[in-house]
């Protein structure tokens, strides 16, 4: 019980929220090989860049003719000024470009009064990337 408490701490408990709604969904809508960076999950794989290294929050196969991979990154609204996420963002969309995958990101709805997806967007644009899908969770 103790390491689930640390390992939920370490992400932050918004984050781990959003990371466990987005792996549920993607294994009811019968996506393949779902992981998650949460106990009781396999673990994604870490994608390394050329500056840093990252790991995903959430990754999973679609089940279409192609199999395209998704890379997920949860994202409380604090969060999104944050260094560390445009850091991620640059890596997974980069990466997603280069192996055919999609990169989607996940935001609460609402969150300071602050529609999670616009303000989402609106970082984007100010980073100069893209996102296949911004979820409103």
């Amino acid at each position: 019980m103790e390491s689930l408490q640390s390992e939920i701490q370490a992400i932050g408990l918004a984050r781990a929220r959003l990371i466990q709604l987005m792996a549920e969904f993607f294994r009811s809508q019968s996506y393949l090989d779902v992981r998650a960076r949460l106990p009781g999950y396999p673990r994604p794989a870490v994608i390394n860049g050329s500056v840093r290294n990252h790991q995903p929050d959430v990754t999973a196969i679609q089940s279409d003719a192609q199999g395209t991979a998704i890379l997920l990154d949860a994202v409380p609204i604090e969060l999104l000024s944050d260094p560390e996420t445009e850091s991620r963002w640059t890596l997974f969309q980069s990466a997603a470009d280069l192996y055919g995958a999609e990169f989607h990101i996940a935001v609460p709805r609402i969150a300071g009064g602050m529609l999670g997806p616009e303000a989402v967007r609106t970082r984007l644009r100010a980073i100069g990337i893209h996102a296949r899908y911004v979820w409103s969770v």
